[in-house]
């Protein structure tokens, strides 16, 4: 009897770490960078995904590389990113990537996806019905850390704002490059999100922007 109490923890002891384990960080396949539409034809038909039937056709992690890698990825040596940074700092929004696996924040330097929690969190976030139903939706938080060593004191919202409206339209046009339909919406959650994602008091979040295929 003792040592089948013995298994019994074993087995238990195993099933917790394998549970614990069973969701990691992702390390992102490269995005692409050639091919796809003209930059003035995506800018002609460039557009926010509609409320009513937005669609929730999945995203490839290689379509999700893509759309990081636009709106914040580096594109030349040195310091140079694919949106403009103030005075040269690094990126100073942080974008988090929500499914319904759980809660990513993107990792620029190493172009992965490091895990914050592996709970579905996609009905804490927003009121809005289509949204707690896209595959994929991206969170937008400013980074307290970076912008504190801005020389500019008093900046760092209107920086993180100006640094945000670059990063979506950057989205907007390499989706709809891809078929992917995107929404920039101010309207969520903030307490839940600033909860779930385990943010600093000085980080709240930007604004959402549901993602899903056409």
């Amino acid at each position: 009897m003792k040592q089948k109490k013995v298994s019994f923890l074993v087995l238990v002891v195993c099933f917790l770490i394998t549970a614990s384990v069973a969701l990691a960080d992702i390390k992102l396949p490269a995005p692409t960078k050639d091919g796809g539409e003209g930059i003035f034809s995506l800018l002609e038909k460039r557009a926010s995904g509609p409320r009513d039937n937005f669609p929730t056709g999945q995203i490839s992690m290689e379509e999700l590389s893509s759309l990081l890698w636009a709106a914040t990825g580096l594109n030349r040596a040195g310091k140079g990113w694919t949106v403009p940074m103030a005075v040269g700092k690094p990126p100073y929004v942080k974008i988090y990537v929500v499914m319904p696996e759980g809660a990513f924040l993107y990792n620029w330097k190493d172009h992965l996806l490091a895990e914050v929690t592996n709970k579905n969190i996609l009905e804490e976030i927003t009121k809005d019905d289509f949204v707690k139903k896209s595959p994929c939706v991206l969170i937008f938080v400013p980074d307290a850390e970076v912008l504190g060593t801005m020389p500019m004191p008093g900046s760092e919202n209107i920086l993180a704002f100006a640094l945000t409206g670059a990063m979506t339209q950057n989205i907007y046009l390499a989706a709809d490059s891809l078929g992917i339909s995107g929404r920039y919406m101010i309207s969520m959650n903030a307490d839940a999100i600033k909860s779930e994602l385990k943010l600093g008091q000085a980080e709240s979040p930007l604004c959402v922007m549901p993602l899903g295929k056409k």
